[in-house]
């Protein structure tokens, strides 16, 4: 009998979580997760996240006079991430793994380890992003439109082993700050990967748990990060969801690699960003500037220069509006000096492969980006229809080349 109770509790348990779902869109309040495992007084608590993202695309992409646009559609699950997080409240402690678990590849994102120590100073020592720009330390359940600006994979932040001081990583307060010193290995190969790719260099997923990677070497990068937040403005996403009076943020990020590995790392970069929010309107900006070495001095020269700008605008609680423009510049000097390096490599082999990986080394000058969103929030971020139109733009030595794409992406996350 005690059994068929506690399986009549458990089956009316799964129905009201089914009914609860099921009611989101017709309730304002948040509804979904995190699920939490606490000891009676909640001096600590285990916290248990999943994500995931599911998208169906359409693009054309333009190979050039000789091959035409190649127009494809496909839907595929972009993204599935698990998140564990180990929380201390009394010593204002936490412990989080993040993995990526998507088809075809088991990834470790995060595995760091937090303690504040003072209201103003805390510590954050494993890997994990990088302080470089708010807009790429906030998480990408939290993006206005459905992917990162093109601006990433040249500037960043990547992820990457280190130990930082803080005051608020997410939350930061009015006068924010964070100083790090990293290993300079990017660990995922998705972002930051401008300059090698430039340079036809193989760029590795370091991350990918299902795959062994060579050993890096450890070449210290200092990375800075200040800001102003004002009129305490929420700065861990770019979108007004609960509108408001006048609130903005000024910031600044500097990343100095003191010996970056050559035709991969960046010497220098930086970046100046702003975000405003008004009665659920907001705007964001951020200029990037990317330095790369010569030869072993510690002189740099300018590689990369590059822009984000991004509105957006909620009508309701639940439909929004966005834009975006990107622009990455490629210096004439870097971009000359990859297109020879290529063309005397290629010069000196009949290796099919060796030819394949550099022969459009060094082509590409430039790349705009230009983006409409349409954004339904079902219950915020945790559930969330996202629908985008956009082209960009390749500025080429041989030919300029236009890609298109309209993608939709329902995101789930608990």
């Amino acid at each position: 009998m005690a059994g068929n109770s506690q399986l009549r509790r458990s089956g009316a348990k799964l129905i009201a979580v089914i009914v609860l779902i099921l009611c989101i869109i017709h309730s304002p309040a948040s509804a979904i997760g995190p699920f939490e495992i606490a000891d009676s007084d909640s001096s600590a608590i285990l916290r248990f996240q999943l994500a995931g993202q599911f998208q169906t695309l359409w693009e054309s992409r333009d190979r050039g006079d000789d091959s035409g646009k190649e127009n494809s559609v496909y839907m595929k699950v972009r993204r599935v991430r698990p998140t564990l997080m180990v929380t201390v409240p009394d010593y204002k402690t936490s412990f989080k793994l993040h993995l990526s678990a998507a088809p075809g590849a088991v990834e470790l994102m995060d595995l760091y380890f937090d303690s504040e120590l003072l209201s103003f100073f805390a510590f954050r020592i494993g890997q994990y992003k990088i302080p470089f720009t708010r807009y790429r330390i906030q998480s990408f359940q939290r993006l206005t439109l459905v992917d990162w600006a093109i601006v990433t994979k040249y500037f960043g932040a990547e992820r990457q082993m280190g130990i930082a001081v803080h005051n608020g990583y997410e939350k930061p307060p009015r006068l924010a700050y964070v100083a790090g010193i990293f290993n300079g290995v990017n660990a995922r190969a998705s972002h930051t990967s401008g300059l090698a790719s430039l340079f036809g260099e193989k760029v590795i997923n370091r991350s990918d748990l299902s795959a062994s990677s060579p050993r890096s070497e450890f070449h210290p990068e200092l990375v800075f990060h200040f800001a102003y937040n004002a009129n305490s403005i929420n700065v861990r996403s770019d979108s007004d969801a609960g509108g408001g009076g006048l609130r903005y943020s000024i910031a600044s990020s500097i990343a100095w690699d003191i010996d970056p590995t050559e035709y991969h790392d960046l010497a220098l970069r930086a970046a100046q960003e702003f975000l405003v929010k008004y009665e659920g309107f907001s705007v964001m900006g951020a200029g990037y500037l990317g330095f790369s070495g010569i030869g072993e001095s510690l002189r740099s020269r300018l590689a990369f220069s590059g822009l984000l700008i991004q509105s957006a605008y909620r009508t309701t609680g639940r439909v929004e509006f966005s834009l975006r423009y990107a622009h990455v510049k490629i210096e004439d000097a870097i971009a000359d000096e990859a297109f020879n390096r290529a063309q005397s490599i290629i010069a000196e082999t009949e290796d099919d492969a060796i030819i394949s990986q550099y022969i459009d080394a060094g082509m590409l000058l430039a790349e705009h980006e230009g983006t409409f969103g349409f954004n339904i929030y079902l219950d915020q971020h945790n559930l969330k229809l996202q629908n985008d139109f956009g082209f960009t733009r390749y500025e080429r030595r041989d030919e300029d080349r236009t890609d298109y794409l309209i993608r939709s992406q329902l995101q789930l996350a608990f």
